[in-house]
């Protein structure tokens, strides 16, 4: 899969269709402003919809209490309204065709020697014809298609059509047709074949042969009724209802097929007959509600028996039984007023589905058109199983109010009720019947149940009748309400078409349509010629103007492809008349607002709660005090774009489907559905864009003009430019809502499991969570994500997007910009360069692909498009995009200034174009750090292998060759551009890498910069020595190197320091000779500096010496912190530390000879030294102390002030004498110090004349003639290292000196005199011997 190359802070900015915000009421604009137009539309659409769901229920409209006793209506004009002039009454109810019987069956009528009936099969569209023991079969709505079947021998006695139970029979099965004759009861299978070419519906085919056969065993049928899950119910003559209990297989006690009576038990068989012995009350009826699993039974003698089929609809029990005087009664404690003749008869019995009243359960109708409301459990928890049949309710037909113009319904023999539309079939005469309909959709918000009437004559008697209405395409996808019913067709009439009834009578087939809202409101403005008729201004009253406007728009949007375009022109005149503001139109004799009530809600507590239910519609108009008053017509068109929307606004828009062990993930609308709810709001939103309606106009009133485009709202000044702004809001949110939904379109059209499943787990957890409201209002991350997948499923392919890119463009604009497209092109090239073998033709493609790219600099993921680049080995197409791209998004180089000046906090521009090129300059670093990673391998780590075979081949990486040198080409294409910042971005890889040699070697005017860092940062003086030293500016190195030696803190130690300062030397030493003044003060300074800097190394190493000591690591830190000056050097730590060797380097080191202090300094040296070896053998004492003047003699022995000879033997005899150490170590010492033998023997013949007391002190009055007979033997042991004159003087000094010293011992009575004497005579005589 390809990289999401969009850029995920440009997408989905481009123009919408048609101009944008071009338009006169729709919205372009910046990405916040439209984000935050989408929220308040979807809020004003969220609201609402919560308007649409407060209609009252059926329950609070027949103001039934909870505890209290049935109630009756029907009395009042208001339940009833009489709509005056606008003769709506007649436009209730509308006969749409007429269809005779087929002509081949009037044939057949002459053969009829037993029985005739008719009826209806609606699911199947068809009716059907019983003569003896034939059946006819044909489709109703033109007569075709006639089947029959002729295989049985007696007479049918009742027919029904019903499902099959699911895995009992073959797929091809699609329905049964259950015929019962006197003798036994067949189920034959029906199926459809496709229809042939001129035909308009699939034809209906019967098997020849029955599926199953069972005997009737003398027990008549007459009724038969299926559930949706295939069992079949049977009426008997008998009274008891049975079952056609079928099955696949044979069970261990069952056959396959067989009956069952669930009316009488076991227990009635076994009784004597004379105990059973009853009048049969035969069952002409049999009714299911699928919806709550229950069946009701009406007996001949109007008895209603309730049945209980379990809760998942397998069983059957006996629950009630109601007699018809038990009905009758209860209906007279109710309606005390009514004459008991109205209640005698019961003709039918129409369950009430779950989705119109969950408390309502049955209507039961009597021949005078009365309507008795039943449930079978109590209203606090109608959820529970039937339990008993309790009146809830008594409507009286029309014609009961005290002033009514109608008369009334009178032998009703047929009567249906369907989602609040009762119909009654009445046979007024011998050669026609009445139908009466009653219908509350008018009224559906009406605290009382109000209900239109019409009345229609029909040709004969109707033998059938069947509500045949479409169903809702969306009724599985509107959610519940919370009443927990549908909504009522005012909400759903834009797609629900109108309500049809079909009657059967011996003349054909009568088609008739019950009138939606809209309908009659096109038939108004036909009959009234326009918009201003009174029966128009009527339609408005009665239903309130929003809602009335609402009920109009789905007129008015179909102004551009209407066949009746003056009915829309007059639709839109309506509009502007009555919606704009709020109009004083002439009342009906009916006041929708009727009086709040106390109502029940057993879905919402269990105990009785008074609740006032306000009627929305007035709620919409009153609006709080000091809010907005918007329009009529502006809220109208939130209302009618929320009815639009709401099958899918709330509902997830995908669910997950398990097929063998599969999961896949399937859009919960499929294409049709998304077509005609996208089609219905870019109606909508062509009718707000097609004219400048909302445009204020100067002098204009409510309405202007007289063609549609003409209309313009009145001039109210801040509420006027509220109510557009909300309309520029609601455009925006339609625009977007149809592009989300036309890509849904597109990619159900696509492979949408494929799609989805691309989407990364994060994205795809989050769209099976999300509704369309979810997606239009925070899901463009989402949108983004299915867009790539569904490229990618060309890409995948190998197809070109030409096609689908150019769909894109034209149907999803705000998702799928023209830059989009151009990406999505450039993935395409990269794609065939990729499959290319032809190395020419390769890069060709590249550079096309990134041609495209950078001419949508402002919409592209750079890092996304470089990988796809980098994986095809395009590193100079890498390079050049990401250059390219860097400078167009900052044209006028606000990132360099804003870099350059220490990148200020304010500059709030500099820093977006600063982060704009730093995200270009960030994909060919990584491509840096990628290439030279992939040079270094890191063996794998042990582990246990976790499958058995071979072991796993590691990833494939490029040859360490092959990196770098695309390593190299990216550095090279960078520094040989012109863009500053990006080589700033490469230096300092290249310094963050260690690569410093490499970035030592570019040759850029650049890099000085980036080394000194002229934007404020600390300069990189490490490498810009190095930088100027290479290129031979030995001056601008040194100084450099001077200012990292004085540095103060950070990691530098002092011997680094020092090497700094070396360094410098080095580099003045390089330079060529110079006679500026400045460079030799410049040259001394810095060797005077590193004298100090040595000095001060030296006290360094001795304190570090006694690291163990309090104070000694911060000292240490101290003189690693910087450089000091001598004086601190002295007073701060050689003499608090007592370092007499630092001490004597400081005094040399200022040329401060004091005689007297660098004696003291000697001597403590001395006695240092042989403190630290006190515990040691005299001798290794000695030795170390040799070792020491030694070493301080090569420092020091040129500079004789610093070096006090005299007083240095003198201090080290008199401790030989203390030590008693061997008398000549100090000669040795000296004498490997350099010095020569005969100034030693100077200097002890002077200490010697000077008669010091401290040999007296010490005992060893003679010590030093001892020394001194050492020296004159050495001498005459090896007078040849003398030349021969100077041998001869030295000779004579010795020999005088000798002479001296014998005299002086002779005087001396010290034991020690005769053994120095005896040894300096000897020497005398080998002094003697020397010529």
């Amino acid at each position: 899969m390809l990289q999401n190359t969009l850029n995920p802070r440009y997408v989905g900015r481009g123009q919408v269709p048609g101009g944008g915000g071009g338009a006169a009421v729709g919205g372009g604009g910046d990405s916040s402003g439209s984000q935050q137009d989408l929220e308040v539309a979807c809020r004003l659409v969220d609201k609402h919809l919560n308007i649409d769901s407060m209609f009252a229920s059926l329950l609070d409209r027949l103001r039934v209490a909870p505890q209290g006793p049935a109630n009756a209506s029907g009395l009042s004009e208001s339940d009833y309204p009489s709509l005056g002039e606008s003769r709506l009454a007649q436009r209730h109810l509308h006969t749409v065709r007429k269809v005779p019987l087929p002509t081949e069956l009037l044939d057949h009528f002459s053969h009829m020697q037993c029985n005739c009936m008719m009826g209806l099969f609606p699911d199947i569209r068809r009716a059907w014809l019983i003569i003896d023991s034939d059946i006819f079969v044909w489709v109703y709505d033109d007569g075709t298609d006639l089947a029959y079947f002729d295989g049985l021998h007696d007479t049918i006695l009742c027919v029904g059509l019903v499902k099959p139970k699911t895995g009992v029979f073959k797929p091809y099965i699609e329905y049964l047709l259950c015929l019962a004759t006197t003798s036994e009861i067949v189920l034959l299978g029906v199926s459809f074949s496709q229809p042939s070419e001129g035909e308009v519906g699939p034809n209906m085919h019967l098997l020849p042969e029955p599926l199953f056969s069972v005997p009737s065993d003398g027990a008549y049928m007459l009724s038969v009724k299926g559930t949706e899950d295939g069992r079949i119910f049977l009426g008997g003559k008998d009274g008891c209802m049975y079952e056609l209990v079928y099955q696949a297989e044979d069970g261990w006690f069952s056959r396959k097929c067989y009956k069952e009576n669930h009316t009488k038990s076991m227990i009635s068989y076994i009784l004597p007959t004379f105990l059973t012995l009853s009048q049969d009350d035969p069952i002409t009826k049999v009714e299911v509600d699928d919806s709550r699993h229950i069946a009701y039974t009406l007996s001949d003698q109007g008895t209603i028996t309730v049945y209980d089929l379990g809760s998942d609809g397998k069983s059957t029990t006996k629950v009630i039984s109601v007699s018809q005087s038990q009905i009758m009664n209860a209906a007279l404690q109710v309606a005390r007023t009514v004459d008991k003749s109205n209640f005698k008869t019961v003709v039918s019995v129409c369950p009430v589905n779950t989705s119109e009243s969950p408390h309502v359960h049955l209507v039961v109708f009597t021949g005078t058109g009365v309507r008795l409301y039943y449930t079978t459990t109590t209203l606090n928890n109608p959820s529970q199983r039937p339990s008993q049949m309790t009146l809830l309710h008594v409507r009286l037909p029309p014609g009961f109010a005290a002033n009514a113009v109608t008369h009334r319904p009178t032998k009703v023999h047929k009567a249906l009720y369907s989602h609040g539309t009762a119909v009654l079939c009445a046979s007024e005469s011998n050669d026609a019947d009445v139908v009466w309909t009653m219908s509350s959709d008018q009224y559906p918000y009406h605290m009382s149940l109000a209900e239109s009437q019409a009345v229609l004559a029909v040709d004969g008697y109707v033998w059938a009748l069947a509500d045949v209405t479409t169903p809702l395409w969306s009724s599985a996808l509107n959610p519940p309400t919370p009443q927990g019913t549908k909504p009522p067709l005012l909400v759903t009439q834009h797609e629900q078409e109108p309500k049809q009834l079909v009657l059967l009578s011996a003349s054909g087939v009568h088609v008739l349509t019950a009138l939606r809202p809209v309908d009659q409101l096109q038939h108004l403005l036909t009959e009234a010629g326009g918009a201003e008729g009174n029966a128009v201004k009527q339609f408005f009253s009665s239903m309130t103007p929003t809602q009335a406007c609402a009920t109009a728009l789905i007129l008015a949007i179909e102004y551009p492809c209407s066949r009746k375009p003056q009915v829309c022109e007059g639709a839109i005149r309506a509009l502007f008349l009555y919606g704009t503001t709020a109009p004083s139109v002439v009342g009906g004799p009916f006041n929708p607002q009727t009086p709040t009530v106390q109502t029940f809600h057993p879905t919402q507590t269990s105990s009785p709660m008074p609740t006032a239910v306000v009627d929305p519609n007035i709620q919409v108009a009153q609006q709080g005090v000091g809010e907005v008053q918007f329009s009529p017509l502006h809220n109208a068109i939130y209302l009618f774009l929320s009815r639009i929307l709401r099958p899918v606004w709330s509902t997830l828009l995908i669910n997950e489907v398990k097929d063998e062990g599969n999961t896949s993930v399937v859009s919960i609308v499929n294409a049709d559905e998304v077509y005609l709810i996208s089609r219905q709001v870019n109606l909508l939103l062509n009718f707000l864009r097609g004219k400048d309606y909302f445009s204020p106009q100067p002098g204009s009133g409510v309405l202007s003009g007289g063609a549609p485009g003409d209309y313009t709202m009145e001039t109210s000044g801040n509420s006027n430019l509220t109510e557009r702004t909300s309309l520029v809001a609601a455009c925006s949110l339609m625009q977007h809502t149809l592009e989300v939904l036309q890509l849904w379109f597109i990619l159900i059209t696509h492979n949408f499991n494929t799609i989805v499943s691309s989407l990364s787990k994060d994205e795809g957890a989050q769209l099976r969570t999300m509704t369309l409201r979810d997606l239009v209002i925070s899901g463009r991350e989402v949108c983004r994500s299915l867009l790539q997948g569904l490229l990618d499923r060309y890409h995948g392919d190998n197809a070109s997007i030409d096609t689908i890119s150019k769909r894109l463009l034209d149907q999803c604009r705000g998702l799928y910009s023209p830059e989009d497209a151009k990406l999505s092109k450039a993935n395409e090239i990269i794609l065939s360069a990729k499959n290319s073998n032809n190395k020419e033709e390769r890069e060709k493609l590249f550079k096309e692909a990134v041609m495209l790219c950078k001419q949508i600099p402002h919409h592209m993921n750079v890092g996304a498009m470089c990988s796809q680049l980098a994986a095809c080995g395009a590193y100079d197409g890498i390079v050049d995009l990401c250059l390219s791209v860097a400078a167009q998004r900052d044209p006028h180089g606000l990132a360099l200034h804003f870099h350059k000046n220490n990148e200020p906090h304010d500059d709030h521009q500099g820093y977006i174009h600063f982060t704009s090129r730093l995200e270009c300059y960030r994909v060919f670093v990584d491509q840096l750090n990628q290439l030279m990673g992939s040079t270094v391998v890191t063996p794998p780590s042990p582990s246990i292998p976790t499958r058995p075979g071979p072991p796993t081949p590691p990833a494939p990486t490029l040859p360490s060759t092959d990196a770098n040198e695309y390593a190299e080409k990216i550095i090279s294409l960078v520094v040989g551009s012109q863009d500053e910042l990006a080589h700033t971005m490469v230096y300092q890889w290249l310094v963050d890498t260690g690569r410093t040699e490499r970035l030592l070697a570019i040759t850029s005017p650049f890099i000085e910069p980036f080394l000194s860092r002229s934007n404020g940062q600390p300069p990189l003086h490490h490498l810009l020595w190095r930088f100027y030293e290479r290129n031979k500016d030995y001056y601008r190195a040194a100084k450099i190197l001077v200012h990292l030696a004085d540095q103060i803190g950070g990691d530098i130690t002092l011997d680094v320091r020092v090497e700094y300062l070396s360094r410098a030397l080095m580099c003045l030493s390089a330079r060529e000779m110079t006679t500026l003044s400045s460079y030799s003060d410049f040259m001394l300074h810095l060797e005077e500096k590193k004298d100090v800097a040595r000095v001060q190394l030296m006290v360094l190493d001795a304190i570090q010496g006694k690291s163990n000591e309090p104070g000694a690591a911060d000292a240490i830190k101290q003189l690693n912190a910087g450089l000091l000056d001598i004086t601190t050097l002295y007073e701060k730590f050689a003499e608090p530390w007592a370092l007499w060797e630092c001490k004597l380097a400081i005094v040399h080191c200022a040329s401060h000879s004091e005689t007297h202090l660098i004696q003291s300094l000697w001597t403590n040296i001395v006695d240092s030294e042989l403190e630290k070896s006190v515990h040691n053998p005299v001798e290794l004492r000695v030795d170390s102390l040799s070792n020491k003047i030694r070493s301080l003699a090569r420092m020091y022995l040129s500079s004789p002030n610093f070096f006090p000879l005299e007083h240095l033997i003198r201090v080290c005899e008199i401790r030989s004498v203390r030590l008693r150490a061997e008398k000549s170590w100090v000669v040795s010492a000296l004498q490997g110090c350099g010095i020569a033998l005969t100034k030693l023997l100077d200097i002890y013949h002077k200490l010697y004349r000077s008669a010091d007391s401290v040999w007296e002190v010490e005992r060893a009055p003679h010590h030093l003639l001892a020394v001194l007979a050492h020296i004159i033997d050495t001498f005459a042991e090896s007078p040849t290292a003398y030349p021969g004159l100077k041998k001869r003087a030295v000779r004579e000094q010795c020999l005088d000196y000798i002479a001296e010293y014998l005299t002086d011992l002779g005087a001396s009575a010290d034991a020690s005199a005769a053994i120095i004497s005896s040894h300096m005579k000897s020497t005398q005589k080998k002094l003697e011997r020397i010529i």
